[in-house]
């Protein structure tokens, strides 16, 4: 009798565990006192081909294993359709056109991460004219969110979506720089 009252009990304990387990889904519960912290900041991109925009991307790295150009497509099912319908209402693109070096033909800029053949991961803007890759600009470490902005005569590379940080690029003695 007295074991059949102990198997009981150890059988709703171990139901118990399993049902909290399961209700858990792996993910950390998060606190009520704790902030959320802004997608553009933890969101993390998949470097996976060898072709971005048209170009090899041996054309812009001669050490990129692979790389991805971020478009909007890659923000659906990971965050909130809210979030995708602010990003594309505001001022910031992955990708815009542009005279960046006053000499009256335009230069395509757009952003992404890369993968090196050493698996270094990070992001990086590209300028690019007519099938031709101009420079770029890259920042080892995450291989997530950057966006450009054209304002004030200048190209703002952003990493994040409201913050004012953010680098510029400008043409200054024949080269494209970033300040």
């Amino acid at each position: 009798m007295w074991t059949g009252k102990r198997t009981i009990q150890w059988s709703i304990l171990l139901v118990s565990l399993v049902l909290v387990t399961c209700s858990s889904k792996g993910e950390p519960e998060k606190k009520q006192d704790e902030p959320d912290t802004a997608w553009w900041y933890t969101i993390e991109f998949k470097s996976a081909s060898t072709i971005i925009h048209g170009f090899d991307l041996r054309a812009i790295d001669e050490n990129w294993k692979l790389a991805t150009a971020l478009d909007t497509s890659l923000l659906k099912g990971r965050i909130p359709e809210d979030d995708i319908q602010r990003f594309k209402q505001s001022a910031l693109s992955f990708s815009l056109i542009s005279d960046v070096d006053g000499d009256g033909l335009s230069e395509e800029l757009f952003v992404g991460v890369y993968e090196t053949n050493e698996s270094e991961k990070g992001r990086f803007v590209a300028i690019t004219r007519k099938g031709r890759v101009l420079g770029h600009f890259k920042e080892r470490g995450s291989s997530g969110f950057s966006a450009l902005l054209q304002a004030d005569g200048e190209i703002r590379w952003y990493k994040c979506m409201e913050c004012g940080e953010f680098e510029s690029i400008r043409w200054r003695d024949g080269a494209f720089i970033l300040e």
